[in-house]
């Protein structure tokens, strides 16, 4: 049992859910899971996301998200300016918690996790230069931890 428990542990890592703060200017940024806050939702079981009815305002997009779902992911995973790895989509940023919250998920290039799913997200950190996307990307669904992706109920992003 104690292996079995070890590798699904490898497997399916998450941490404490990613709490996000409001901002005077109603840009909501993505604060390390330590810094939970009262109504952040409780961690994401594995291979799982839990959706909560929080807002985002997202100002790469000029969009706001009514709905997000918090789910178990690699952390350091890198985010993309776009759903690819293609040299116009550089890595914008970082998730550095181990659960985080996605808004939706699209469509792009194929990676090692065997589909095209990609989730869209803000980031922990920005990369140097990539300021204007004020850390929102993609991440690969390779690096998040659900058992079917698209997640089902998540929203399609249609983010060019």
């Amino acid at each position: 049992m104690a292996i079995l428990a070890a590798l699904l542990a490898v497997l399916f890592s998450a941490g404490a859910a990613q709490a996000s703060t409001a901002q005077a200017d109603h840009t909501i940024r993505a604060t390390p899971s330590a810094s939970r806050g009262p109504d952040a939702a409780p961690p994401a079981p594995q291979a799982s996301c839990t959706a909560r009815n929080v807002s985002h305002y997202d100002a790469w997009t000029g969009r706001t998200w009514p709905r997000d779902w918090v789910c178990g992911n690699r952390a350091g995973a890198p985010l993309y300016g776009c759903a690819s790895f293609i040299a116009a989509c550089p890595v914008i940023g970082w998730i550095d918690t181990s659960s985080s919250w996605f808004v939706c998920w699209g469509r792009g290039a194929w990676h090692n996790g065997g589909n095209n799913v990609w989730y869209y997200t803000m980031g922990d950190r920005v990369a140097p230069g990539q300021e204007v996307q004020h850390a929102w990307g993609f991440i690969p669904a390779v690096d998040v931890w659900t058992s079917t992706d698209p997640w089902p109920g998540m929203t399609e992003c249609n983010i060019p």
